[in-house]
């Protein structure tokens, strides 16, 4: 009995130890990476700074290192050159989402179109091209912009000088643009549905930061308290829907006018009907149109009016670079009209700073997640079919190697000896390949006009002479802390 009790013993441990051993290993053929932990991979480390993290792993590893969360593997990439060969020279095998819990859940929940596949390229093929008429000759979306800033620039002035915290206005302000060019409508700023609407947003970029862990163990959206937020991330979701997008989709459908080419929801409708009417086989339905609308927003308000702050967060520690970008629009605009989209190349400087903000300022640090649809073999590493793969942009917006002293804030970066704008295929904020962001032309627009006009009509200074921090909160994107500053009018 004794024999039989310690045989049954030593049998557990060995395959208690075999287990172990088996959780610490990485998959034939990934990427090199730090030791894993049994059962939590490298799930610890990743409450770090990703930044950080990925930067030490870069240096010890390469371009190109692995990590595990709990049991599942994450690819991360590194460098322009890596960047570059995966997802543009190899889009076909490297464009695609990985499934997600919630990105699943939420397609099943609601019928709506996934995030790859020939359903994705019509969707996305489409918002582009109705972005970019809205945006060419027609000005629709400039004209658009200009009738939210002259609102912008009355809430600043109310402000009367006074220290005052810029986040919700510039997030109202960049939400009601899409509201315009989405709906055909803006929201004043105290509409109770428009105040509910964005309320619902603001807890859907809020909560998402924790649900993570849903990817990996979905059975916890089941623990009592909603500790995941799962419920409500739903939540949000169905009541920016419901608030805003089905309601106005409805009545567009109730009051269609074939001739309105003015407000995407339209245009949209009257594709959808066209290729109907042609027995045509298509993924334009009411449904996606929802969608593609939910994700407008998520691609173009966070991030936008982020940016926004990061700008009005530099100027008041760099008071030189606001002075010279107001000196430039002096010069070549003044003070008796508004920018326009056409003034963009006389304001080299102006254009320079803004896109040294969004390096330096660096809003998404790593860009949505990629997988690939197959086995591949990449680099002489094997990526397995479904894996999750980071592209980790700020390995290239602040490598040194790129960009000399990417510490440092300095526009004058971006402008060639004769002080005119040097393109450079190595400044990727908005990502690069067919991912790119959907919402980069949009938000190219809103940046220059928003700014251009805030410099023209207003000096930035800090409250009582103390510059706030320059530190961010890395959550969904990189936001710097609450900060005041005065608004005071030029004259």
């Amino acid at each position: 009995m004794w024999d039989f009790g310690f045989t049954t013993v030593a049998l557990f441990l060995v395959v208690v130890l075999v287990v172990l051993w088996l959780s610490t290993r990485r998959a034939p053929g990934l990427p090199p990476g730090p030791p894993l932990l049994p059962f939590l991979g490298n799930a610890l480390s990743m409450e770090t700074d990703s930044r950080v993290l990925f930067k030490n792993l870069r240096q010890k590893y390469g371009d190109i290192f692995s990590l595990y969360v709990f049991h599942k593997p994450v690819i991360v990439l590194n460098g322009y050159n890596v960047l570059k060969e995966a997802i543009v020279k190899n889009a076909d095998v490297f464009s695609d989402r990985p499934h997600t819990f919630l990105t699943d859940f939420f397609a099943r929940r609601k019928g709506v179109v996934g995030t790859s596949g020939d359903l994705w390229h019509e969707q996305r093929r489409f918002a582009l091209n109705t972005l970019r008429e809205f945006g060419a000759g027609r000005t629709i979306m400039e004209d658009k912009i200009h009738e939210e800033i002259a609102q912008f620039v009355l809430a600043l002035e109310e402000q009367k000088g006074q220290g005052f915290n810029i986040e919700r206005l510039a997030q109202n302000a960049v939400s009601n643009i899409i509201c315009s060019i989405v709906f055909g409508k803006r929201f004043e700023y105290t509409d109770p549905v428009f105040v509910k609407f964005l309320k619902a947003l603001d807890d859907f970029f809020k909560y998402s930061t924790v649900t993570g862990i849903l990817g990996v163990f979905p059975v916890v959206r089941y623990l009592p308290g909603d500790p995941f937020k799962f419920r409500k991330i739903m939540d949000s979701i169905d009541l920016v829907k419901k608030l805003l997008i089905n309601p106005s989709i409805k009545n567009h459908l109730k009051d269609h006018d074939e001739e309105n080419r003015d407000d995407f929801i339209h245009v949209y409708l009257k594709e959808m009907r066209h290729r109907h009417q042609k027995q045509e086989t298509t993924t334009l339905d009411s449904e996606n149109l929802a969608q593609t609308i939910s994700d407008l927003f998520v691609a173009g308000t966070e991030t936008t009016s982020t940016t926004i702050r990061w700008a009005l967060l530099y100027f008041l520690h760099y008071p030189d670079v606001q002075e010279k970008c107001f000196q430039e629009i002096l010069e070549n605009v003044g003070q008796s009209r508004l920018p326009s989209m056409k003034d963009k190349t006389n304001l080299p400087y102006v254009e320079a700073t803004i896109m040294e903000t969004l390096r330096y300022g660096n809003i998404a640090p790593v860009a949505v997640p990629h997988t690939v649809p197959q086995d591949v073999q990449f680099r002489g590493y094997t990526f397995p079919k479904g894996v999750t793969i980071i592209l980790n942009l700020d390995s290239v917006l602040h490598d040194k190697d790129v960009w000399g002293d990417p510490q440092n804030f300095r526009p004058d970066r971006f402008l060639d000896g004769e002080g005119k704008i040097q393109k450079r295929e190595d400044f990727i904020p908005f990502s690069l390949g067919r991912r790119i962001c959907l919402g980069e032309s949009m938000a190219r627009m809103e940046l220059f006009l928003f700014l251009t006009t805030m410099i023209q009509k207003f000096k930035f200074v800090p409250v009582n002479g103390q510059k706030p921090p320059m530190d961010g909160i890395l959550g969904l994107t990189n936001a710097p802390r609450e900060f005041l500053l005065k608004a005071i009018p030029r004259k």
